[in-house]
């Protein structure tokens, strides 16, 4: 039997309000498997929602996730984008923290050949050009995808102060202390890049190198 040709499709605002709600609990799956994501949970989602700040991606060619889907309808989560709130600046400007970024494995492009993270990069980026973004991850996919969308990488030390305390979140068995100051990963194994349009507001601090 022939695999269906995937019927991807981009959800967020008002459609995801109305969608079925399992998304959320696939969502959780997802980034509980995932080493590189925090787990996320429908109470951590749902204000995201409401602001506009997560975008999903669906493939309805697959089976449906849950029983109570109608048959032939299916909203399997494949991907996910969100924008969530981190802190304020000494001006009194939230900032905000890209992440939850996530393709599954067999949709990746380098198995699908479907620009599907870039696709969720695009989108919620054109979306939001008027906040400042950031983006912490020690995924190296994670960070040429951000890249090839206009990312500049700076040092964690270049960011506001409560934002960049903010921003540091890990536990101390993967950064190797307890508590952001001192952290051992950041700069090296974890890198901080902004959107160009946060990087212009900023002044246009000195850029790092990236090397794969």
């Amino acid at each position: 039997m022939p695999i269906p040709k995937p019927e991807i499709v981009y959800v967020s605002g008002h459609d995801l309000c109305t969608l079925d709600e399992s998304w959320y609990t696939q969502v959780e799956v997802i980034t509980r498997a995932e080493a590189h994501l925090l787990t996320k949970t429908r109470d951590d989602l749902e204000p995201t929602v409401l602001d506009n700040r997560v975008i999903i991606a669906l493939d309805r060619s697959s089976p449906p996730f849950s029983r109570g889907e109608k048959r032939g309808v299916s909203n399997r989560v494949i991907g996910c984008i969100v924008l969530w709130e981190l802190a304020e600046d000494s001006q009194g400007a939230m900032w905000y923290e890209l992440g939850t970024f996530l393709v599954i494995p067999e949709y990746r492009f380098a198995t699908s050949g479907l620009p599907i993270g870039d696709e969720l990069y695009s989108r919620l980026l054109a979306t939001h050009q008027d906040k400042n973004i950031l983006g912490t991850t020690t995924n190296h996919k994670a960070i040429k995808t951000g890249r090839r969308h206009n990312m500049q990488m700076i040092r964690f030390g270049q960011l506001p102060d409560a934002v960049r305390i903010a921003s540091c979140i890990c536990p101390a068995d993967k950064t190797g202390v307890d508590g952001p100051v001192h952290c051992r990963i950041k700069d090296q194994l974890c890198k901080v890049r902004v959107t160009r349009e946060t990087w212009i507001r900023m002044g246009q601090p000195e850029r790092l190198a990236y090397a794969a």
